[in-house]
C-alpha cells in the first residue's frame, strides 16, 4: 500500500532494507516506536486534560482553563468559556483548572474520571490501528506509539500516588487516582 507522503514511502523503505544481523531486524522499527511514543505524549496530554475540561465545561459556569507544560506564565488563549496555553517545554504534563469547589462529590467524580476515561479510549483507537493487518508497517508503529504514549498517561493518572513536585504544586499534584480517592472520601490528606 502506497502512501501520499514520499518521506513515509522513503522511510519504510529505507527501514525495511536495512541489512542488519540475525535477530536485530526489529531495531530500527523499536527505535522509531520510541521516537513516536516520545512526540506523541503532548498529544496524549492533550487528550487527557480535555477529558477533564470537557465534563468541567458542562458541569460549571465558570471558566475552564487548560494548560499544557510549564505555561502558567503564559496567557490563556480564550474559545469561550475554554482558556488554552501551550508551552513546549515539559509538554508531556497537564493542569485543567476549574470551581472545585461549587461542584458536588459526584460532578467533581465525574470531571475527574474524565482525563482517565479519554485517556483509556485513546488506548483503544491505538490497539484498533495497531492490530491492523492491511495497513503499512509506517502505520501500525505509528499506531502503537499513540497506544504506549496514551497508556503512559492513563497508568501515571490512574494509579493513586502523589506526582513529582512542581512549581506550581510545591508538594506534588494528586494522580487523577488520589485525587478521586480523597474525593470519595471526603479527605484532603
Amino acid at each position: 500500500m502506497r502512501s501520499a507522503s514520499p518521506f513515509l514511502n522513503q522511510m519504510t523503505t529505507t527501514l525495511s532494507s536495512m541489512d542488519l544481523p540475525a535477530g536485530a531486524e526489529a531495531l530500527p522499527w523499536l527505535a522509531a516506536l520510541w521516537a513516536g511514543v516520545w512526540l506523541l505524549r503532548p498529544v496524549a496530554t492533550v487528550i487527557h486534560e480535555l477529558g477533564h475540561a470537557l465534563p468541567a465545561l458542562t458541569l460549571t459556569k465558570e471558566e475552564v482553563e487548560l494548560r499544557i507544560g510549564e505555561s502558567f506564565g503564559k496567557p490563556l488563549a480564550n474559545l469561550g468559556r475554554l482558556g488554552f496555553a501551550w508551552s513546549f517545554r515539559s509538554s508531556f504534563t497537564g493542569f485543567t483548572g476549574y470551581e472545585r469547589e461549587r461542584l458536588g462529590k459526584m460532578a467533581l467524580s465525574v470531571v475527574i474520571l474524565g482525563g482517565p476515561i479519554a485517556s483509556g479510549l485513546a488506548c483503544g483507537l491505538g490497539v484498533l490501528g495497531t492490530l491492523s493487518t492491511t495497513d503499512p508497517i509506517w502505520w501500525r508503529i505509528s499506531a502503537a506509539a499513540f497506544l504506549c504514549a496514551n497508556g503512559i498517561v492513563f497508568l501515571r493518572s490512574a494509579i493513586p500516588v502523589t506526582l513529582r513536585p512542581t512549581e506550581q504544586f510545591p508538594d506534588g499534584p494528586p494522580s487523577d487516582g488520589l485525587d478521586l480517592w480523597k474525593t470519595l472520601r471526603g479527605t484532603n490528606d
